[in-house]
């Protein structure tokens, strides 16, 4: 009984609830679905926008955390607050989404495993874009089933923000930042270290990042330059293997951005961005870094990102056009071709890098925008080079259609694209055989939806069908002991997504307690049945997801905010491949903040699986039951 009153009164609650009085009409907020900016009412994508006010009234501590709530995304942890989480969108699967900073592309050419692997403290971002669905045209090849983009915080004043928080399995998060302006440059440098003795055997992680972004004003031009570095070392028992419990995993993550924007005449803008990102991985299969140093893989990905964008304003619409160069490397005793001169794995005596494999990839491309009373259309296409793989065309075409009382019906259809990672072409282990012939995935997104938005309601619903004419699977047929990495043809994904949101902030009475209340759901199939293989990817995926999240004012200053998470999951796990096929269980989330807050202090409550259920989101790698914490922010 006390589980169906618990559920009743979050049905009542609200997605990523606002209980910001200053609240801005939803239809203002501006949203990178395409090359140039556009008001979300008038993108002709389904886009969810998380603002930092909702990420601070949530239960969560790192990225992964608030991603879980949001439409669409399935977020597979093998461990929680940010040790390692697969996200994906539509149906899709980790490798297929793009995530950016900034605008910046951050994805890791090794695996998808590391595109999280984010050296950016939760408090510093200002909003998260969620993008659902394909954006080649847009983005690239990386942005084949959606596309998220972290937009972090800029100093908007002379401040110092001190964050503490202790919880249960001895977990400790120890964070702070700077922020300094003066005159026309801003400066914000942030610090947080997060660690946990674990919640079962071998578990335990120590996460240390740092971030900072500074900005120099100009009367028509913004540079910036961004910097962020993290470690992470953590236990991954069972992780990628239901045999081994002492498997164990260290990365680092490094990333720079400089940006230069210029405004040169009120209808001419341009943006020139120039990115490196290196990221380091140590993964040991089962105690080889004691007892066989050679058999510890190593590797290093070097990322080099260049581009240029246009946006002009002229009589026939807005058009927006640029250039990308692009350079993807890594370095591996297990990945790639194997090179003449090893070279000497940093900090490992003894320890080479003897293979190696590098990408090139440049990119033109070009979106034009026209305006034709209420009907907006966007069109363009992407024309990309590829050192391994040839050339492509990306083409795309979103209409949108304005209604009366803030409301849009649009459509669209776009083609996207992605590359296999260096992992799923040359890693060979007792796990997984890579395929260095394998090809790359290419699909045909199609939209419809509707969505109205303004101060009380925002309501969107969409349907969707990803047609991909060759996808990238890891399969394990009958007779093989280890699955593959294959082409599979004509896979069709397809679904619906629901989303409503009440915000009660200004209604006479119930506002001054229940600020905001709503739900969202999400359904994805397939059309492709697995007779006589197990899809790791394609088959394995969220058919039904459904969101509810609330906040509530229990006085001047207190307030609380409920989230129920149900997953249903297509597909299953096996201990080997002569064991049986393990079905995926329904997973029943709830999460809850009590948080008291003033001007210059939030001290809050968290309780994490409040239900205490026992629940797997990959393979045999249980996640944890309940867990409590608490903490504070200080605003000096």
């Amino acid at each position: 009984m006390k589980y169906i009153l618990l559920l009743n009164l979050l049905v009542c609650g609200g997605l990523f609830a606002q209980t910001d009085s200053t609240n801005i009409l939803l239809n203002q907020v501006t949203v990178t679905a395409n090359i140039s900016k556009s008001d979300l009412i008038q993108t002709a994508r389904n886009v969810s926008v998380i603002s930092a006010r909702q990420i601070e009234q949530s239960p969560v501590k790192t990225l992964d955390g608030i991603l879980q709530y949001a439409l669409g995304v399935d977020v597979r942890s093998r461990s929680p607050f940010g040790v390692q989480a697969d996200v994906s969108i539509r149906g899709g699967n980790f490798e297929q989404t793009l995530v950016l900073i900034d605008g910046v592309k951050m994805n890791d050419p090794q695996t998808g495993h590391h595109s999280f692997n984010l050296p950016i403290p939760i408090s510093q971002i200002a909003k998260i874009e969620v993008l659902q669905g394909g954006a080649s045209r847009v983005f690239g090849p990386a942005a084949f089933s959606g596309v998220i983009n972290i937009i972090t915080k800029k100093a908007e004043e002379t401040a110092l923000n001190i964050s503490l928080g202790l919880g249960e399995r001895n977990l400790h998060l120890l964070g702070g930042a700077v922020n300094l302006k003066k005159d026309k440059l801003t400066s914000l440098v942030s610090a947080e270290r997060i660690s946990s003795n674990g919640y079962a055997y071998n578990t335990a992680f120590d996460r240390v990042q740092a971030f900072t972004k500074n900005t120099i004003e100009f009367e028509k031009a913004e540079i910036s330059l961004q910097a962020g570095f993290m470690t992470n070392k953590f236990g991954a028992s069972n992780f990628y293997s239901p045999k081994f419990l002492d498997q164990y995993e260290e990365v680092e993550s490094a990333f720079l951005i400089g940006k230069w924007m210029q405004n040169f005449t009120p209808t001419f803008k341009s943006t020139a961005t120039i990115s490196y990102r290196q990221h380091r991985d140590l993964y040991d299969f089962n105690l080889f870094r004691f007892t066989n140093v050679n058999a510890v893989n190593h590797h290093k990905t070097n990322v080099l990102d260049v581009e240029w964008r246009g946006n002009w304003i002229n009589k026939f619409g807005k058009t927006s056009f640029g250039l990308e160069f692009r350079n993807e490397e890594v370095l591996s005793n297990r990945l790639g071709e194997q090179i003449e001169e090893p070279i000497a794995v940093e900090g490992v005596f003894g320890i080479f890098y003897d293979k190696s494999k590098n990408r090139e990839n440049s990119s033109a491309y070009f979106e034009h925008r026209k305006d034709i009373g209420n009907l907006n259309l966007t069109f363009g296409t992407m024309f990309n080079v590829n050192s391994q793989f040839g050339n492509q065309w990306f083409p795309g075409l979103d209409v949108s259609y304005q209604l009366p009382q803030n409301a849009a019906i649009y459509s669209s259809v776009n083609r996207s694209y992605r590359f296999p990672t260096f992992t799923e072409m040359y890693l060979n282990t007792s796990t997984v055989r890579g395929n260095p012939d394998v090809n790359p995935e290419s699909a045909w997104s199609y939209e419809i939806g509707f969505k109205k938005l303004n101060q009380l309601v925002t309501f969107t619903a969409s349907g969707f069908l990803r047609n991909s004419t060759t996808a990238i699977d890891k399969v394990l047929r009958k007779g093989q002991t280890v699955p593959a990495i294959e082409n599979i043809s004509d896979l069709k994904v397809y679904g619906v997504e629901l989303s409503t949101v009440f915000n009660l902030t200004g209604v006479d009475k119930i506002g001054n307690f229940v600020n905001a209340v709503g739900v969202n759901y999400a359904f994805s199939d397939a059309n492709q049945q697995a007779t006589d293989f197990q899809s790791f990817y394609s088959l394995n995926y969220l058919r039904h997801k459904f969101v509810a999240n609330s906040t509530f004012t229990l006085g001047k200053k207190l307030s609380l905010s409920m989230n129920y998470v149900f997953k249903d999951r297509v597909g299953g796990y096996q201990l080997d491949a002569n064991s049986p096929m393990i079905a995926y269980e329904p997973i029943h989330l709830v999460d809850s903040r009590i948080s008291w807050k003033n001007a210059n202090y939030l001290i809050y409550f968290d309780v994490n699986n409040l239900l205490n259920y026992s629940y797997y989101e990959f393979g045999f790698v249980e996640q944890p039951k309940r867990w409590l914490s608490i903490g504070t922010n200080i605003n000096l």
